[in-house]
């Protein structure tokens, strides 16, 4: 049976034991822990105050 979440179809177990195969050999890629999950922020975050910082200060 194919599960789904938010439209999305979940890879069976069977798949995602492949795909962290995959993972594991590509040594360009690596699977993120969860203290580094946690430390991300959202690209616009960095856009945002990439901007601001080539602004000159409005008086």
């Amino acid at each position: 049976m194919v599960q789904m979440y938010n439209g999305l179809i979940l890879p069976t177990d069977e798949e995602d034991a492949e795909i962290n195969r995959g993972i594991a050999l590509d040594p360009d890629t690596w699977e993120l822990s969860d203290d580094e999950i946690r430390q991300m922020r959202p690209a616009a975050l960095y856009e945002r105050e990439g901007q601001m910082a080539d602004q000159p200060p409005v008086t």
